[in-house]
């Protein structure tokens, strides 16, 4: 169904002097559509897409109706196109394109130019705030992630977003698990334990003043990413090893995620910035010599290392602690069982 002018209202001013979006197929021409008009400036440049439909409608045109979403606002648009684009897949980022005078249709779809897929990464964004609920229940995590990439710097938080710009990448860094049958086993639980170690290092960071901030957010948050290849879901609604997981593991595809990000993004961060990075992710203390495998020769690698088990221990014990009081249940990874102190003294 079209929209005819009794099926629309006006929900805005006219805007007569917004800011027009360059054509580039038109030599750079501006076309009759705004980045954001000034009575919803205050709304996100960038959403995430959560759902699309499109109906013929005659004339050889095509209604999209799409639901798009960011913590700040979750809205639905629909514009209507000679050809529909197939690039715009559910999860992916977009941004909309208005018209000069906002419009609303009769179920609340707010009438738009078009929805534009947002191809590059963009440093200035945070991805964790495009996170639908349907991804993450914990909006207290989703928070913490948040807060943790608001402390990064330009081209820390432009590596992160290349590496994770794609939604179904990010999608799946978000929902699996950081373990089969081990710590964090649950649904978000690799998200839950990369923001746990990324805080823990953060602020042991802020507290002794010897290792790099913002460092220790960016390899807290990266060291157990690749994960999100690692695992895959069963139809049995269980999660199971990928092909990936079992040849490779998720150290080796996070460091091809990295070099695949600096190689094919203008990214600004100096050789012993990347070096650093790529040296807290891949040594390790343990490592027999014969592997060429570099032990920990920053400080930053070592409370990876050290926040990484610790993080692991404490899900586990909290799992296994039974009734809180005295032991719990016995678990192979603590080559025990958990104790806990019962009452308090006075």
């Amino acid at each position: 169904m079209t929209n005819t002018p009794a099926q629309t209202k006006k929900v805005g001013v006219d805007v007569s002097h917004g800011n027009w979006v360059l054509d580039e197929a038109a030599n750079n021409k501006p076309v009759n559509e705004y980045l954001a008009p000034p009575e919803i400036s205050v709304m996100p440049r960038i959403f995430r897409l959560k759902s699309i439909r499109h109906v013929e409608t005659g004339h050889r045109k095509v209604q999209c109706t799409a639901l798009i979403f960011h913590e700040c606002a979750t809205i639905k648009v629909r514009w209507t196109v000679c050809h529909m684009d197939c690039r715009l897949k559910v999860g992916e980022l977009v941004s909309p394109r208005w018209h000069g005078i906002t419009e609303c249709d009769t179920d609340g779809a707010i009438i738009i130019s078009r929805l534009v897929l947002m191809g590059r990464p963009e440093p200035s964004e945070n991805l964790f705030q495009t996170i639908p609920r349907g991804w993450v229940k914990n909006r207290a995590l989703v928070c913490q992630a948040a807060t943790l990439v608001e402390a990064l710097p330009t081209s820390y938080r432009q590596l992160f977003n290349a590496i994770f710009w794609d939604g179904q990448r990010f999608k799946k860094f978000c929902i699996v698990p950081s373990s089969m049958k081990g710590h964090h086993m649950e649904d978000n639980g690799n998200l839950r334990h990369a923001v746990d170690v990324a805080k823990m290092m953060w602020q042991h960071s802020h507290a002794r003043g010897n290792s790099d901030a913002a460092l220790c957010i960016l390899a807290g948050l990266l060291h157990d990413a690749g994960k999100a290849e690692e695992y895959v879901l069963h139809h049995s609604g269980e999660w199971r090893l990928s092909d990936r997981g079992k040849l490779l593991g998720h150290k080796i595809t996070v460091i091809e995620w990295i070099a695949s990000a600096m190689a094919r993004n203008k990214i600004m961060l100096p050789e012993a910035h990347y070096m650093a990075l790529l040296h807290c992710l891949t040594s390790s203390a343990n490592a027999p010599d014969y592997l060429g495998i570099r032990r920990p020769a920053m400080i930053e690698a070592h409370l990876l290392s050290s926040m990484d088990r610790m993080s692991g221990t404490e899900d586990l014990m909290a799992r296994h602690k039974g009734n809180g009081v005295g032991w719990g249940a016995y678990h192979a990874h603590l080559k025990g069982k958990p104790y806990m102190l019962g009452q308090e003294l006075l």
